[in-house]
């Protein structure tokens, strides 16, 4: 795969191909970053924080994504509110840090183990785990279930899941990292479990307790 040397954003965020983040622009290397990515007609990549801090000196982790800029909102002071959405991941050959923002030498990762019968089952086991997940967060807080299918397409649906389940930066990081989409839906799958158990739990209690209240009044 060649390699091609693009500015790096690092924040405390994993953006996963696919899906949109918001971001605020407010620094004068980032606004200067932004007006390079328009100037010379390129995007930037997105790196989750390994060590450090967003406002200060950061390590990024390896493997993080394109961002293309879908709107640009631009405010006072050269502030600007953007919407990006995921696009390729990418690891990082090297940095370098000759200009106030830090930029990465970069290749492309593409996809793989997505072309079996195998993962079409897995595909189906985990959307269907996925749903129940997600309805089941809804009845906790009191919302009607949502009869909209996930995504059948194994990628997109792998980085649907990564994006919505609840988990620190270093588990979201290792989802994005995951060579493999087969193997990105099986970790999903075992996470999804896990969480239904939890949910189905704190439903019931949450039950039992609504119905102790109107015994109570």
């Amino acid at each position: 795969m060649p390699t091609q040397w693009l500015p790096l954003f690092p924040l405390n965020v994993v953006l996963f191909p696919h899906m949109a983040l918001p971001l605020h622009i407010f620094e004068p290397r980032y606004r200067q970053m932004i007006g390079d990515c328009l100037e010379e007609g390129h995007s930037f990549g997105v790196v989750a924080i390994r060590e450090g801090r967003e406002t200060g000196p950061a390590t990024p982790y390896g493997v993080g994504t394109l961002a293309k800029i879908v709107r640009i909102d631009r405010l006072d002071d050269s502030r600007m509110n953007l919407l990006v959405m995921g696009a390729s991941r990418f690891e990082i050959v090297e940095t370098a840090d000759d200009r106030p923002y830090l930029r990465g030498q970069i290749r492309i990762i593409p996809e793989a183990g997505d072309d079996l019968d195998a993962t079409a089952r897995l595909t189906e086991t985990t959307a269907m785990a996925f749903q129940q997940y997600s309805n089941l967060l809804r009845e906790l807080v009191g919302q009607k279930a949502d009869e909209a299918e996930p995504p059948m397409e194994p990628e997109l649906l792998s980085y649907l899941i990564a994006a919505a389940l609840n988990l620190q930066v270093p588990e979201k990081q290792s989802l994005l990292a995951e060579p493999r989409t087969d193997a990105r839906l099986a970790l999903e799958l075992r996470m999804l479990r896990k969480e239904i158990v939890l949910l189905k739990q704190m439903v019931a209690h949450a039950g039992t307790a609504a119905t102790v209240r109107t015994s109570l009044n």
